[in-house]
């Protein structure tokens, strides 16, 4: 069980056709993190995915 605390990252993503999606990356006990995938049910988030990840890159696009 992870805590808010070994959060690294949160995403929430809105679909144009589909349930909110929210990505949670919190660190591994071993190294490395875990992507959580939930969907927004209109009441809470019911976890529909869990993927161990090695590294983390965050990049940004910005247009001018």
């Amino acid at each position: 069980m992870t805590t808010e605390t070994d959060t690294v990252l949160d995403v929430i993503t809105t679909p144009e056709h589909a349930p909110k999606r929210r990505y949670r990356y919190h660190r591994r006990t071993d190294s490395g993190y875990w992507r959580t995938e939930y969907e927004w049910t209109g009441c809470l988030w019911r976890m529909v995915d869990r993927q161990a990840l090695s590294k983390i890159s965050i990049h940004q696009e910005v247009d001018l």
